[in-house]
C-alpha cells in the first residue's frame, strides 16, 4: 500500500510541474482528494518535503485558479505533515507575504498564511506562535498599506486560535505593535487592530490588561481628532465582548467618557453612533456593573432616539392635530422617504443605534420593566412615526421586545377582563399545536393573582398607552413599506397576546389596513413573498384578536373583516389557506358564541343572526371544494376537515340542508389513511357540540362507529387514544341506536385493550365498555362474558391507579346497576385469586406475609363499588365473610389485610356500625406481627368511623389518649377521617377535641415519623374551619418548643396544598412569620419551613411575592455549606464525614428552583446565578438541582447566563474528571455516571449560547470534550436533547432569501 502511495504522489509532483495548466490542476485537485480521505496518504519525511515543495511553487503559478486551488490544498494537507514541514510551510508563505514586488503573490500567500493557521492542530501552537508572530508584527509596522492589513488579519487569526499558547513576553510585544496603531491614518488598519486587540486581551495578564486600559483612557481623553476617537470607542466595546468580567471594575471610569463623547460630537454623527453601539455591549455585557448608570443611559437612549437634526418637528404636537393631520400621511411619506435618501444625513444611524441601545436595556433589565413602560414606551410609540424605514422596523421590534418581556415578567395579574377563558373541548391536530376549541367556558371568578395584587404593575401601564399606541400604530399599517405593515401587525399580535386583548375599543382604526393587506397582490416573485408572508402576519393577528375578544366586540366589524377573510381561503399560497382556515374556525365561534357554564353544566347558545348566515354558507362552500380536491396540501386538507367540524359543531343547525354533503366528506375523510386521525377528533368534538344533531349526523355515526372500531388495531398511538375517545362520545349520545352487530364487532375491538400495557389507552377503553352497559342495560350479559376474564385479570396489575382505577370502578358500578343478579358472581370473581393465597404455603407473620399489596388495594376498591350498589342482603354478606375473616385468629395475614382494607371502603360509603363490636377486632389487628395489616387496620378503622361519626370518632380520641404505644396507628387512622370528611359527613364538635388530641402530640412525640402525621392531620383538619384554627397554628408558630414549631410548620404546608383561595388572605400573615422560621436555632425547623416556603412557592406564589425581597437573601443565605454543621463519625476503622447542613441547603436549593418558575419577574437573575454557581461545587443532590436550573436559566434569561459561562467551567470539568476509587461500591458508581449525564445534558444546554468571543474558556471546554473520552456520551446527550425539543417549526413564511 505504502508503495502504491509513493507512486501515485510522485506522478501527482511530476504532473504539477507539467507546462500544462491543466495537468497542473488536475494534479492539486486529485491530491486535495485524496488528503481529504479519511485513510489519507501515509507519506514519509522526503516524500513530505517534495509535495510540500510543489503546492508552495504552485503558488507563484501564473494561472490565477492553480494558485487559489493551491491555497485551498493546504488545509488538508498540514493536518497530515510534520511539525517541521509546517513551520517550513509557513516560512516560504511569510517570505511570499512580506514581498513588495508581486502583488498577487503577496495576497495569494496571505490567504495561505490564513488557510494553515486555521487548519493546523492546535498542538502546534506554540511552536508556530514563534515562528510567525514575529514576521506578522514586522509586516504590520510596513509602508504597505495591503501588507499592514493582511498583516493585523493574520495576527487577529493566531490570537484567536493560539491566544492561550502566546507567552507573556510575546504578549508584550504584541501590545507594543498594535497599540501604536490605532493611531494610524488609515481607519481600516485602526479597526483590524481593535479586532486584533479583542482576541489578544482574553488572555493578557492583569498588568498588561491594566496598561491598555490606562492607555485607552489617556488617548479618549486627549485626542481631539473624531476619527480616532471612533476607533477608541469602537475598542472600548470590543473589550465590553472579549473580557467582560475585567472591565466591568473599570466601567466607573470609563462610562462617563464615553457619554461625554457622545454627547460632545458636534456633528459627528458617526461617533455618537459608535458610543452608543459601545454602550449597548456594555448593557447586554456588563448588566451587573452597569446598574448604577442604567438611567443615565437610559436617558442618553431616548434623546437620540428622536434626533434628527435635519428634520424640524414639534416634538409636543397634539394629539388632535395628529388626527387632523391623518389624512395626509401618504403625500408626507412620500416626501420623508425621499427625503431620506440625502447620503449626508447619518443622523438615522444614531436613532438606529439609540432604539438598540433601549432593546439591550429591555431585554436586560426585567426588574426596571414598569420604569420602562413610564419613559421608554411613550418615547418608542411617538418614533413609530420614524421616517428611515430600517430604523422604523427597529423601533418597532424594540416595542416587541418590551411586549415579550411583560409576558414573562409582567406578572400573573389580568390586564383585560374577558368573558371567554380556556375551552373545555380541544384538541391538538396531529401534532401541529393548533387548538379547535369550539365551546369556550363562561368565567366565574377572575384569577387570585388579580385579587391578591395591586397597584399600576406593567399590564395595567400598558394597558393604559394602547389607546396612543393604536392612533400611532395605525397611520404606519397605512404605509406603503410591506416590512413595517408586517412588523406593525407582528406588534398588535404581541400586544393582544400579552394583554389577554386589550384592542375592544381600538379595532375600528385597524380595519382599512386589514382589508388592504388582504386584498393586496403582486406578480413580481419578491413582491410575492412579502405580500404573503403580511397576509400569513394579518391572519394570525386577526386569530388572536378573535380568541382575545367576546363576540359583541367583534360584531360591528364582521361585514367589514369576513368578505376579505373568506377570500384568503382560495389563496394560492398553502401556508395563506391553511392559516385562514384557522382563523376562520375561530370567526364561526365569534359568529355564533356558544359558551358553557363549567358549574351547571348548561350551554348558552346564542341566536345566530340572519346578516351574518351567508358567511357561514360561503366558508361551507369553500371548505366542501377544497376537501374535494386531491391535490391540496396535507395541512389545508387537515385545517379544512377542522373548519368543517367547527361549522357543523357551531352552527349545525343552520346548515340543516347541507348537512348530507358534509357529513358524507366526512365518511370519505374517515376512510383516507391520511386524514382519518383529525376526522375522529374533529367528529368527537362536533358529537359533544348541543347544535349537533339530525339524521343526517345519526346515519354518520352509526357508519363511523364501525369503521373507527377498527382503528383500534392500528399500529399508530394516536390513533387509537382518539378513536377510542371518539367511540366513547359517540355511544353515550347514539348508544341506543348502535345496533348489536357493531356492539359486538366493538367489544372484539375493545377487549385486547383492557391491558396493562397502555396506561393510557386502558382507561379509554374501560369508559367506552362502561358508555356501552350504560347505553344499552339488555346487552349486557353478553358484554359482561365477553370482558369479565380480561378485567380480573387486569385486577392482577400493581401498575393500576389514577385515570385507569376510577375508570375501572366506574365500570364495576355500572355492571353492578345493570346487571343486580352477578353480584356474587362478580365479588366471587374479584376476591377469589387472593383468597387461594391461603394455602399457597405463605407463613401468617412477618413482613413479606402479605402478596402484591396493590391488587389488594384495587380488589377492595372494587368489591366496595359493587356493594355499595347492590341490595342491603348482599353487602350485608360480604361485609359479614370479610369480618369473618379478621375475627378467625388462624386467617393468613394476606386475606386479613385485603379484608380490612375491604371492610375500610366499605365503610366509608355505607353505616357499619349496626354490625357488633366490629371496631374491637379491628383494633386487636393493632398487635399484629405484619406491619402491613397493622396499616391496613389504621386504614379501616379511620374509613369505617368516616361512616358512622358519632359511635367511632370518641373510641379513636379516647384510644389516642390512653394507648400511648397504638398513638402511631391511630394517628393514622385519624387522618383518614380527616381527608375523607366531605361536606356532608361534618367533624363538628369533634373537631376541637381531635385539635386537644393532635396539639399535645405534637409536643410529646420524639418520634419524626410521628410528628408528621399529626402535622398532616393538623393542616388538614384546619381547612375544615380555616378562620377558627389557622390562627392557632400562627400563634404556635413562636411556640418555645422546636416539636411544636416543626409540626406547624408542616401543617401549614398541607393547608397550602389546598387549590381554593377561600383562605389566602389567613395564610397570607403565616407566611411572612415563616422568614423568621428560616433562621429559627433548630435545623430540623428550618429545613421544614423551607419545605413549606417552597410549597407556597409552587401553589401559592401569589402570597410570597411581596416578601421576595427578605426571601431570596435568606434563602440564599441557606445553600453556604457551614462548616460548623460538618463533623466527622468514626465507624470501627474508617472516618465519615456527615453534614448536617446538607438537608437544608437542599431544601434551599429546590425553593430556588421552584422560584424560576412562579417568581422570575421578581427576581434579580444575576445574583440568582451566582448562588447556582456555588452549588455546582456541593454535594451530588445540590449539583443535580443547580445543573437544572442552569439549563432553565439558558432559556429564560440567556443574555446573563452567556456572561457567566466562563466561571461554570472549572466546576464542570471537575466533575467530569473525577477518578472513582477502586474499591468503590456499585451504587457509589451509578450515581457519579449520574451526575456526568447531568453535567453533559447541562452543557449540551447552555452550548448554544457560548461565543468563542464572550466565553472562550467555555467554548474551548465544549470542544475539548466533543473530542475527548467523553464524545460519544456528548453527542448521544445532544441527540437525545435535540429529540426532546423538536417542536415543528412555524414556517409560516414564504422563504424570501
Amino acid at each position: 500500500m505504502a508503495v502504491t502511495n509513493a507512486y501515485m504522489v510522485a506522478n501527482l509532483i511530476e504532473k504539477m510541474s507539467n507546462e500544462d495548466r491543466d495537468f497542473r490542476y488536475m494534479a492539486l485537485n486529485d491530491l486535495m482528494n485524496e488528503l481529504q480521505k479519511e485513510s489519507g496518504l501515509s507519506m514519509d519525511e522526503a516524500i513530505e518535503g517534495k509535495v510540500i515543495r510543489a503546492v508552495l511553487n504552485l503558488m507563484e503559478d501564473k494561472n490565477g485558479e492553480v494558485q487559489n486551488l493551491a491555497v485551498k490544498c493546504l488545509g488538508p494537507l498540514v493536518k497530515r505533515i510534520r511539525i517541521e514541514h509546517t513551520l517550513e510551510i509557513l516560512d516560504r508563505l511569510s517570505d511570499f507575504a512580506a514581498q513588495k514586488e508581486n502583488e498577487i503573490l503577496r495576497g495569494i500567500a496571505s490567504m495561505g498564511l490564513k488557510t494553515v493557521i486555521t487548519e493546523v492542530d492546535p498542538v502546534m501552537g506554540p511552536r508556530i506562535c514563534e515562528k510567525i508572530i514575529p514576521k506578522l508584527l514586522e509586516m504590520s509596522q510596513s509602508d504597505s498599506y495591503e501588507m499592514q492589513m493582511d498583516a493585523l488579519d493574520i495576527l487577529a487569526e493566531v490570537l484567536s486560535r493560539f491566544g492561550s499558547q502566546i507567552t507573556v513576553s510575546q504578549q508584550t510585544k504584541i501590545q507594543g505593535t498594535l497599540l501604536p496603531l490605532l493611531d494610524h491614518g488609515r481607519a481600516a488598519v485602526r479597526k483590524r487592530t481593535t479586532v486584533a486587540i479583542g482576541f489578544s486581551v482574553v488572555h493578557l495578564t492583569d498588568t498588561m490588561y491594566t496598561s491598555l486600559i490606562n492607555y485607552l483612557f489617556d488617548r479618549l481623553q486627549n485626542t481631539k481628532n473624531s476619527e480616532k476617537l471612533r476607533t477608541l470607542v469602537q475598542c472600548a466595546g470590543v473589550l465590553s465582548r472579549y473580557s467582560t468580567k475585567r472591565l466591568g471594575s473599570y466601567l466607573p471610569k470609563l462610562l462617563p467618557i464615553i457619554v461625554g463623547q457622545s454627547q460632545g460630537a458636534d456633528d459627528d454623527d458617526e461617533l455618537r453612533e459608535i458610543c452608543l453601539q459601545s454602550l449597548e455591549s456594555f448593557v447586554l455585557r456588563c448588566p451587573t456593573e452597569i446598574t448604577p448608570y442604567i438611567n443615565e443611559i437610559i436617558e442618553l437612549g431616548l434623546t437620540y432616539l428622536k434626533y434628527d437634526p435635519n428634520f424640524a418637528e414639534d416634538d409636543e404636537e397634539d394629539d388632535e392635530m395628529e388626527d387632523q393631520e391623518e389624512e395626509d400621511d401618504d403625500e408626507f411619506d412620500d416626501d420623508e422617504l425621499d427625503y431620506s435618501d440625502d447620503d449626508d444625513d447619518m443622523s438615522w444611524k444614531v436613532r438606529r443605534s439609540a432604539t438598540k441601545l433601549l432593546a439591550a436595556v429591555i431585554e436586560t433589565r426585567s426588574d426596571l420593566l414598569q420604569s420602562l413602560y413610564e419613559t421608554v414606551a411613550p418615547a418608542l410609540i411617538a418614533r413609530f412615526k420614524e421616517r428611515e424605514e430600517s430604523v422604523r422596523a427597529d423601533v418597532l421590534l424594540t416595542f416587541i421586545a418590551l411586549l415579550r418581556q411583560t409576558a414573562v415578567y409582567g406578572g400573573n395579574d389580568a390586564a383585560v377582563p374577558l368573558d371567554t377563558a380556556k375551552s373545555n373541548l380541544y384538541f391538538d391536530a396531529t401534532g401541529l399545536g393548533d387548538e379547535l376549541s369550539l365551546l369556550p367556558e363562561k368565567v366565574q371568578s377572575s384569577s387570585p393573582a388579580t385579587d391578591m395584587e395591586t397597584g399600576e404593575g406593567p399590564k395595567q401601564l400598558l394597558l393604559g398607552q394602547v389607546p396612543k399606541l393604536a392612533r400611532a400604530l395605525a397611520k404606519q399599517l397605512s404605509s406603503k413599506s410591506t416590512q413595517t405593515r408586517q412588523i406593525g401587525f407582528h406588534l398588535l399580535r404581541e400586544l393582544v397576546t400579552v394583554l389577554h386583548g386589550g384592542l375592544a375599543n381600538e379595532i375600528e382604526l385597524f380595519i382599512p389596513a386589514i382589508e388592504t393587506s388582504l386584498a393586496s397582490a403582486s406578480n413580481d416573485s419578491q413582491n410575492v413573498a412579502l405580500t404573503s408572508n403580511l397576509k400569513i402576519e394579518v391572519l394570525t393577528f386577526l386569530r388572536q384578536l378573535f380568541r382575545n375578544h367576546s363576540a359583541n366586540v367583534l360584531h360591528p366589524y364582521l361585514d367589514r373583516l369576513s368578505p376579505p377573510i373568506i377570500r384568503t381561503l382560495s389563496d394560492r399560497f398553502y401556508k395563506i389557506t391553511s392559516e385562514a382556515f384557522l382563523l376562520c374556525i375561530e370567526l364561526i365561534k365569534v359568529i355564533r358564541p356558544i359558551k358553557r357554564n363549567s358549574e351547571t353544566g348548561e350551554y348558552d347558545i346564542a341566536t345566530m343572526n340572519p346578516s351574518y348566515q351567508p358567511y357561514i354558507m360561503e366558508i361551507y362552500t369553500i371548505t366542501l371544494k377544497i376537501l374535494s380536491t386531491s391535490d391540496a396540501d396535507q395541512e389545508v386538507k387537515e385545517r379544512s376537515i377542522m373548519c368543517l367540524g367547527s361549522l357543523l359543531a357551531q352552527a349545525g343547525d343552520v346548515l340543516q340542508a347541507e348537512q348530507r354533503q358534509a357529513w358524507d366528506m366526512f365518511l370519505e375523510r374517515l376512510r383516507n389513511e391520511v386524514t382519518r386521525l383529525i376526522t375522529v377528533r374533529t367528529l368527537a368534538i362536533i358529537c359533544q357540540s348541543p347544535v349537533a344533531a339530525g339524521s343526517e349526523l345519526e346515519r354518520c355515526v352509526l357508519i363511523a362507529v364501525d369503521e373507527i372500531a377498527l382503528l383500534l388495531r392500528k399500529n399508530n398511538r394516536s390513533l387509537r387514544v382518539a378513536s377510542a375517545e371518539c367511540l366513547r362520545i359517540l355511544i353515550q349520545k347514539f348508544g341506543q341506536h348502535i345496533s348489536d352487530e357493531s356492539y359486538k364487532k366493538l367489544l372484539n375491538e375493545l377487549i385486547p385493550l383492557i391491558s396493562d400495557s397502555d396506561l393510557h389507552l386502558l382507561p379509554l377503553a374501560l369508559r367506552t365498555i362502561e358508555a356501552l352497559i350504560v347505553a344499552k342495560p339488555q346487552a349486557v350479559q353478553s358484554i359482561k362474558e365477553a370482558i369479565l376474564p380480561s378485567l380480573f385479570r387486569l385486577i392482577q396489575s400493581p401498575l393500576l391507579q389514577g385515570a385507569a382505577l376510577d375508570s375501572l370502578l366506574s365500570l364495576f358500578a355500572a355492571l353492578a346497576r345493570a346487571s343486580p343478579a352477578d353480584y356474587q358472581v362478580l365479588v366471587k370473581g374479584l376476591i377469589d385469586p387472593l383468597l387461594n393465597v391461603q394455602t399457597s404455603g405463605v407463613s401468617a407473620g412477618g413482613v413479606a406475609a402479605v402478596a402484591n399489596k396493590q391488587a389488594a388495594a384495587t380488589v377492595a376498591q372494587c368489591v366496595a363499588v359493587l356493594a355499595v350498589n347492590t341490595d342491603q342482603t348482599n353487602c350485608q354478606e360480604t361485609i359479614r365473610g370479610f369480618q369473618g375473616y379478621i375475627e378467625e385468629p388462624l386467617t393468613n395475614d394476606s386475606i386479613k389485610y385485603l379484608s380490612l382494607l375491604a371492610l375500610g371502603e366499605i365503610g366509608r360509603r355505607v353505616n357499619l356500625s349496626a354490625i357488633g363490636n366490629i371496631q374491637e377486632h379491628i383494633l386487636e389487628l393493632f398487635a399484629a406481627q405484619s406491619e402491613e395489616v397493622k396499616f391496613a387496620a389504621a386504614f379501616a378503622l379511620g374509613n369505617i368511623s368516616v361512616g358512622n361519626l358519632e359511635i367511632y370518632l370518641p373510641l379513636i380520641v379516647a384510644q389516642v389518649k390512653e394507648q400511648p404505644k397504638r398513638r402511631y396507628l391511630l394517628l393514622h387512622a385519624l387522618k383518614e377521617i380527616i381527608t375523607r370528611a366531605d361536606k356532608n359527613t361534618k367533624l363538628g364538635d369533634a373537631s376541637d377535641e381531635i385539635w386537644r388530641v393532635l396539639m399535645e402530640s405534637s409536643d410529646s412525640e420524639q418520634e419524626e415519623g410521628t410528628r408528621s402525621v399529626v402535622a398532616e392531620c393538623l393542616g388538614k383538619l384546619a381547612l375544615t374551619d380555616t378562620n377558627k384554627f389557622l390562627p392557632e397554628l400562627q400563634a404556635r408558630l413562636t411556640s418555645p418548643s422546636a416539636h411544636i414549631r416543626a409540626t406547624v410548620a408542616t401543617a401549614i404546608k398541607y393547608a397550602i396544598v389546598d387549590p381554593t383561595t377561600d383562605h389566602d388572605e389567613l395564610l397570607k400573615p403565616i407566611l411572612s412569620q415563616f422568614l423568621s422560621l428560616l433562621q429559627d436555632s433548630s435545623l430540623d425547623v428550618q429545613r421544614l419551613a423551607l419545605l413549606t416556603m417552597n410549597s407556597a412557592v409552587h401553589r401559592k406564589p401569589y402570597l410570597i411575592k411581596s416578601m421576595l425581597g427578605d426571601l431570596v437573601p435568606l434563602l440564599y443565605g441557606e445553600t453556604v455549606v457551614k462548616e460548623e454543621l460538618i463533623h466527622t463519625v468514626e465507624m470501627g476503622p474508617f472516618k465519615h464525614k456527615v453534614d448536617d447542613g446538607l438537608e437544608i441547603r437542599k431544601a434551599a436549593y429546590e425553593c430556588m428552583y421552584t422560584l424560576l418558575s412562579t417568581c422570575l419577574d421578581k427576581i434579580d437573575v444575576h445574583g440568582f446565578l451566582d448562588t447556582v454557581r456555588s452549588g455546582l461545587d456541593d454535594q451530588h443532590d445540590i449539583k443535580m438541582l443547580a445543573y437544572l436550573m442552569l439549563i432553565r436559566l439558558g432559556k429564560v434569561a440567556p443574555t446573563a447566563v452567556m456572561q457567566k459561562l466562563d466561571d461554570l467551567v472549572d466546576p464542570l470539568k471537575i466533575t467530569l474528571e473525577f477518578k472513582m476509587r477502586s474499591n468503590a461500591v456499585k451504587q457509589e458508581v451509578e450515581k457519579n455516571q449520574e451526575l456526568v449525564r447531568a453535567t453533559l445534558r447541562c452543557m449540551v444546554g447552555l452550548a448554544g449560547l457560548s461565543d468563542p468571543g464572550v466565553s472562550p474558556k467555555f467554548d474551548t471546554f465544549i470542544k475539548e470534550v466533543q473530542s475527548g473520552p467523553l464524545a460519544d456520551d456528548y453527542n448521544q446527550t445532544l441527540i437525545e436533547a435535540n429529540s426532546r425539543d423538536t417542536v415543528r417549526t412555524t414556517g409560516d413564511y414564504m422563504d424570501i432569501s
